[in-house]
């Protein structure tokens, strides 16, 4: 047989599957990542096992490591901000403080799932070198980016307020501490304004301390609820 010579126009490399993390649906259908039907992040834990490199291969071995610890109350601590409503008066400041909370949502549902997803074990078997950018976790985000967020939305938060009296330490003055033992029936704060990011990625809260920061300040925490689309 007589060689022609003529180089092949395309190379044919095969690749893992696991390359794209966009789910495709087809005709007849396509795989569904099964999730819950509500979020609700109050001060939750989650503990899962992974080796050194962040693959989950095999949890007899890995269990035997140190545990991965994920806590709602520091996601949330991590992405939000507190904040005087530099608009008020002064009278205002000193007897019905404003304040505004902003708060990435996005980011906090994001790690919330990650974590879920990790505990669950959704990419056991997957190694670094069968992802497009040889991390394993940055795979999992994009997964959780690509197919994920855009079937939650969010419903409601839930705020608290815990007052400290600052008659025995004034210096505190307009200092706040963010708190997860805020979280009780009594401290709830009810009056408050919301403005929600067009795509929901952030809310902003706005709300008015109740006794005068001349003489409180407080402790805070607040949940959030998300619903499946």
């Amino acid at each position: 047989m007589r060689r022609s010579y003529i180089s092949p126009e395309f190379d044919h490399n095969n690749l893992y599957g696991t390359f794209n993390m966009v789910e495709e649906s087809n005709f007849f259908g396509a795989k569904m990542l099964e999730i819950e039907d509500y979020v609700y992040l109050y001060t939750q834990n989650i503990i899962y096992y992974q080796n050194s490199t962040g693959e989950q291969i095999d949890l007899s071995s890995e269990s035997i490591l140190d545990s991965t610890v994920y806590s709602t109350s520091d996601s949330k601590k991590k992405y939000h901000t507190l904040t005087l409503d530099e608009t008020q008066s002064s009278y205002t400041k000193d007897n019905a403080t404003r304040w505004i909370l902003n708060i990435g949502l996005s980011s906090i549902l994001s790690d919330y799932l990650y974590a879920e997803l990790k505990k669950s074990r959704t990419f056991e078997g997957i190694r670094n070198n069968m992802t497009v950018n040889n991390d394993v976790n940055s795979a999992l985000k994009n997964y959780i980016t690509n197919n994920v967020m855009n079937r939650y939305k969010f419903s409601r938060i839930e705020l608290f307020i815990e007052y400290k009296d600052l008659r025995s330490n004034n210096l505190l003055k307009l200092t706040n501490n963010w708190d997860y033992l805020t979280y009780k029936a009594e401290t709830q704060l009810t009056k408050f304004e919301t403005e929600t990011q067009y795509d929901g990625s952030a809310i902003r809260v706005m709300f008015n301390q109740e006794n005068p920061s001349t003489l409180y300040n407080f402790n805070y925490y607040f949940n959030i609820l998300f619903e499946k689309i």
